[in-house]
């Protein structure tokens, strides 16, 4: 008999458009199309609903007695530092922990999943004191990396950290999609057996080199144009600066080169005034937020995909314009370097250096045959080591294996 899940993760969407938490959309979608009862829990007041066979529910109201009275009882379960923080958000805390527990209760739920080891991962370890379940948490990089250089990182705040060592210490199974995650929650974790390595992923049948990206590009009015793509949100950790500066570097040297960035955050008007400073706003596109099912076809339509961040715990960016038969020059960072083999399916470049992104733009400009071997290569890396397909199937042995006999 298939297991059941309940999978906490806050803001996650409830279809495959919604953009946040998209990929755990798309994990637990798999699972249920697996067989796998999955219930996920959102930080969100709100009723149950069924949708793509995933059973969502919320939180059912905001005040509740019981939430007051279950905080109280758990405050001996937390580090004392980390008391030290909002009483309000350690209410919202055991609030979300006592309707997790409610939602386990009532479907007689096998496991915790919880994505992002906090707030997440704490409300299933509370989750865990009340029902017994095993806890799996499966990190993402905000929650176990950092880079002071722009503020990122939960673990910067040191009364969320001992909170992240307590929950993956208390786990029972700590997934990470990178080395470098892998590296680093490998540092915490006191039992280095509970630590798995299970690479992201995503579905190589819907991001493919055959689809037909010519409407996109007659949208946007660059039919015969050099195309370098991006998609990030407009934030500090995603390095878009660095894209921007490199555009007149290669605007020097070729006129047909036009840069389309996709996506929407607080740093988009910077961004937008630096392209005029520079006098590159002819040469950027700035499309805003692309909706989740166009998002292939801007791979596909572009001719080069560059991924410029600072900090990447793995970048799905990555493996979807690899899957696409695009060469892709992205940083050295975070998980990037398990996907770009430099030299083979695309380049590896230094964080900050818009020279060298530039660099080596011109570089697969002046020899396509080179940039079309290296897309061609990405597609193959992606399948061999990143189907989602692969992943879906180490999930559930690792459901398997920490589920009582």
């Amino acid at each position: 008999m298939s297991p059941s899940v309940v999978v906490i993760s806050g803001p996650v969407g409830k279809t495959p458009e919604d953009i946040p938490y998209s990929f755990v959309f798309d994990e637990a979608y798999r699972l249920a199309m697996r067989g796998i009862e999955v219930h996920i829990v959102r930080s969100k007041v709100e009723g149950e609903l069924l949708s793509y066979r995933i059973h969502f529910h919320g939180i059912r109201r905001r005040l509740d007695p019981k939430a007051l009275g279950l905080t109280l009882r758990n405050l001996p379960l937390y580090p004392p530092i980390s008391l030290l923080r909002n009483p309000t958000s350690i209410y919202w805390e055991n609030l979300y922990a006592l309707n997790v527990t409610k939602v386990i209760e009532k479907n007689d739920a096998d496991l915790i999943h919880a994505h992002f080891a906090y707030p997440e991962g704490l409300v299933g370890l509370l989750a865990k004191r009340r029902t017994g379940k095993p806890l799996i948490v499966t990190l993402h990089g905000y929650d176990i990396l950092i880079e002071p250089s722009v503020g990122y990182g939960a673990r910067l705040n040191k009364r969320v950290d001992v909170i992240i060592r307590r929950v993956l210490n208390v786990a029972d199974a700590v997934v990470t999609a990178s080395k470098a995650t892998f590296n680093e929650a490998s540092k915490i974790v006191n039992d280095g057996c509970k630590v798995h390595f299970i690479p992201n992923a995503i579905d190589v049948q819907r991001f493919n080199p055959s689809l037909d990206g010519s409407e996109i590009r007659k949208r946007l009015g660059i039919k015969g144009s050099i195309v370098v793509f991006t998609l990030r949100f407009h934030e500090p950790k995603y390095g878009l600066e660095y894209l921007i500066r490199a555009a007149p570097v290669v605007a020097k040297e070729r006129k047909d080169v036009v840069f389309v960035i996709g996506g929407d955050g607080s740093l988009r008007r910077y961004h937008e005034q630096l392209a005029v400073k520079l006098g590159v706003k002819e040469k950027i596109i700035f499309t805003g937020k692309i909706p989740q099912s166009e998002v292939p076809y801007y791979y596909v339509m572009s001719n080069i995909v560059a991924v410029p961040s600072l900090q990447e715990a793995f970048g799905l960016v990555v493996s979807e314009a690899l899957a696409c038969g695009k060469p892709v020059i992205g940083t050295n960072v975070g998980g990037i370097p398990d996907q770009i083999i430099d030299g083979y399916n695309g380049f590896l470049v230094q964080p900050r250096n818009h020279k060298e992104i530039a660099e080596k733009i011109l570089r697969l400009i002046g020899n396509p045959d080179e940039a079309r071997r290296m897309g061609i290569n990405g597609r193959k890396s992606v399948e061999k080591k990143f189907d989602m397909k692969d992943r879906v199937d180490r999930i559930l042995a690792l459901y398997k294996r920490v589920l009582p006999p």
